[in-house]
């Protein structure tokens, strides 16, 4: 009966379009004052429910455009990234919708590519080429999916400026396709289909000079991974903390992704930022009491440092 479990439930994987939720990364769930309702308003097919203070996704809606997850704050929303990742770079940083004309590297909809996609495939191919089909008259993603991709694109860019992307809506250029790599196209697609049913995480892509730092969404590994490679000026989202912080736990308590820490050191307590986790979701801009938290921004080396970065650090009144 476990065997026949397993396929059902490989089977059911397989179907589904929904992105994966993880309710901790979620501004709902974490009660951030102003809440977020971004997947809602990204989502064309009414597919987003957030009425329980949750992420509820109604899989006979959902499309699996992606749409949701490029614009989640958090990173709650997500899809595998490791099939996304091997279609970039088996297509030498040229992949095209499942709508679009021609052949090549294929995802279901251009609405699934991330930032930390694109920056970091960027990296090691240079010059990106992404080829749509009609999006007006698309039933996966719709109208909206070029629009988004532009500003997908612009936050790429912060994380690898030398980004250069190129939409088509023509085929991508290549080579005809022999039988042999016909073959070989036909089991690289079954073998992305195993990894979306099983999914693993991208592969190792933090060089040694990146620090450990704290165990990072896939996404924000790629965004990291790109940075690293960039000669550029990044602009990483990060935070910094005003006098008049009275070292409450708030900012921490609802930071998504656990880029805010509050220790205690003896008697005092301080406020820390790992840096390469901070998404930039304000919520604890919008949550601290006092108002003392403002967004900033920070380059390549505040990202690779191995230590956190110190925000606050006092002995409130209330101790």
């Amino acid at each position: 009966m476990g065997l026949l479990d397993n396929l059902l439930g490989a089977f059911l994987k397989l179907t589904d379009p929904t992105p994966r939720y993880t309710g901790s990364r979620c501004l709902v769930e974490k009660y951030a004052v102003g809440g977020c309702d971004l997947c809602q308003q990204a989502c064309l097919h009414d597919a987003v429910d957030l009425s329980h203070f949750t992420v509820q996704i109604d899989d006979t809606r959902c499309t699996g455009c992606g749409l949701c997850t490029q614009v989640c704050p958090g990173v709650a929303l997500e899809f595998p990234l490791g099939p996304l990742q091997e279609a970039l770079d088996k297509g030498r940083g040229q992949v095209k919708c499942s709508k679009a004309e021609g052949s090549g590297q294929e995802v279901l909809c251009l609405g699934r590519l991330t930032p930390g996609l694109l920056a970091e495939a960027a990296s090691r191919h240079g010059r990106l080429t992404l080829a749509r089909g009609d999006c007006e008259r698309c039933k996966i993603g719709g109208p909206a999916v070029p629009q988004a991709l532009e500003r997908v694109v612009e936050e790429a860019r912060r994380y690898y400026p030398e980004l250069e992307v190129a939409v088509t809506t023509e085929a991508l250029p290549g080579v005809a396709v022999g039988r042999r790599e016909l073959f070989q196209q036909i089991l690289g697609g079954t073998r992305r289909m195993a990894a979306e049913v099983l999914p693993e995480p991208p592969e190792a892509l933090v060089p040694e000079d990146a620090g450990e730092g704290p165990a990072l969404p896939a996404e924000l590994r790629l965004r990291r991974a790109a940075a690293a490679r960039s000669r550029g000026e990044v602009r990483w989202p990060a935070v910094q903390v005003l006098e008049g912080c009275t070292l409450c736990p708030v900012c921490a308590n609802v930071c998504p992704t656990g880029a805010i820490r509050r220790e205690r050191e003896e008697g005092e307590y301080v406020l820390e930022l790992e840096v390469s986790a901070c998404t930039g979701c304000a919520a604890c801009v919008t949550s601290c009491p006092p108002q003392v938290v403002e967004l900033v921004e920070v380059g390549r080396d505040a990202v690779l440092a191995g230590e956190p970065l110190e925000l606050y650090r006092g002995e409130p009144e209330w101790s």
